[in-house]
């Protein structure tokens, strides 16, 4: 054959490979097989997952909504300050008046005795305390002084226009109500952490659908956020009640109820205080999965989510409530809500920080949800007992694979071989996984995710 009835290579076809179809999936994941069929690391496409479904958002969420249930139960129960009330029958210096000249002495009808001074406030109408008159229908918001006798007490706030009649309430002794209120706040640290608690607990199970889990990991989570609040609240008392004691006896320029360097040591007071709730609020999931990498992540997020919320309550009472407010409803409503926000969101933080793999699902009902590697050992399937649940996917098994994590290695068995595992479009009976690559259970399809490049 003569070189010159050859074809031309001008005559042969061009083909041409755009920048799109060069870069497309299709092209990694031929790569990757590629890659793989040689023992290589394959090509890693990040899969991103959508915000709202990141464990960051989920906790977020839970979190608060669960505390701002936890303000609508105690939130009727709770007040402030003890409130009396009653008919003035007499306004007379009192006996230690030679150390404090302002202090007055108001009795009332039915004997109970209450201090004030030129600066207690006047509730609504703002302004300061003036000379009240015998006969006159007052109620007062109050401190107990025991010390000085049972009758005996402090007035944070004077109401010049009571409620008529008179709340039941307002009657009893002084004992009593002090009694009640200090009951109440008891049960206050007890109760936010075992509703974030639960609101925590069950999070995932409920995302994932696994009524089951969600129920055992929000009891968990109840039952030791209740155990660990009351601990907390001892812990957080011995804590809180000197730090507080010493921001009250601080002077300067007035903020709030406290001076500048008062209200920053409340501020710090009361961010320990939370932080010692906060151990209880996240162990929840962690002790009903049996996981320690879980439970770790709630502790230490719990902590911090604590420090956060705590810094936070009080600029947010100085923000929402005057001085002339006797109670602190609405900034403690916002105030518990962001304590379940910071503490929720920085257990999803700390996990997205300290996980070693996870699986991405990038094709399911929860495409684009971050399934994280919490164990050893891991079961995969449409069975409510998994520890990734598979639902709305005929083509997985109730026991469909199982994950095994060895020293920084991940390897997947297929445990039903009606039910095949792919890994990176090839159906495996076992497989190593390595960093980017796609596994499929059925037709749910994930990005296989992990810090350490184990080849």
């Amino acid at each position: 054959m003569n070189l010159s009835d050859s074809p031309s290579t001008t005559d042969r076809p061009v083909i041409r490979i755009t920048k799109d179809q060069a870069n497309s999936s299709h092209v990694d994941d031929l790569l990757k097989r590629q890659m793989s069929l040689r023992g290589e690391l394959g090509i890693a496409r990040e899969s991103q997952g959508r915000w709202y479904l990141q464990s960051w958002f989920v906790f977020m969420l839970f979190g608060g909504l669960f505390a701002l249930i936890a303000w609508g139960i105690i939130e009727p129960f709770f007040e402030d300050h003890i409130y009396i009330q009653g008919q003035v029958k007499e306004v007379v210096s009192s006996d230690m008046s030679s150390e404090h000249p302002d202090l007055k002495e108001v009795h009332l009808e039915d004997g109970n005795v209450i201090l004030v001074t030129a600066d207690t406030e006047l509730t609504h109408h703002g302004g300061k305390f003036e000379t009240l008159t015998p006969g006159q229908e007052v109620g007062f918001y109050v401190e107990w002084l025991p010390d000085l006798g049972e009758k005996f007490s402090y007035a944070v706030m004077v109401e010049v226009n009571p409620p008529t009649p008179a709340p039941p309430r307002s009657k009893e002794s002084l004992n009593s109500l002090s009694a009640r209120h200090t009951a109440i706040s008891m049960f206050f640290f007890p109760l936010i952490a075992s509703m974030i608690g639960l609101g925590l607990g069950a999070a995932d199970g409920i995302m994932c659908r696994l009524v089951q889990r969600a129920l055992l990991a929000g009891v968990v989570g109840l039952i030791i956020g209740l155990l660990g609040g009351f601990v907390s609240s001892i812990c957080a008392d011995l804590v809180y009640a000197p730090i507080s004691a010493l921001a009250s006896r601080q002077t300067g320029e007035s903020v709030g109820f406290f001076s500048t360097t008062g209200f920053l040591v409340q501020m710090g007071g009361r961010s320990l205080a939370w932080a010692f709730a906060g151990v209880a609020m996240g162990l929840g999931q962690g002790m009903a999965l049996r996981s320690g990498r879980l439970a770790l992540y709630g502790l230490i997020g719990g902590i911090l989510g604590g420090l956060l919320g705590g810094l936070l309550f009080d600029p947010i009472d100085f923000l929402i409530v005057s001085k002339s407010t006797p109670s602190g409803h609405w900034s403690r409503m916002v105030g518990i809500t962001v304590i379940g926000l910071t503490v929720g969101g920085m257990i999803g933080l700390v996990e997205l920080l300290g996980r070693d793999a996870w699986f991405c699902m990038t094709k399911g009902p929860l495409s684009g949800k971050e399934f994280l590697v919490f164990k050893n050992t891991m079961r995969m399937g449409c069975s409510p007992r998994s520890d990734i649940y598979l639902f709305n996917d005929p083509g997985v098994a109730e026991h469909h694979a199982i994950l095994r994590a060895t020293g920084g290695s991940y390897e997947i068995e297929g445990m039903d071989g009606a039910f095949p595992v792919t890994v990176n479009g090839r159906v495996v009976k076992r497989s190593r996984l390595r960093h980017g690559d796609q596994v499929g259970l059925g037709s749910t399809q994930f990005t296989f995710n992990c810090k350490t490049n184990n080849h």
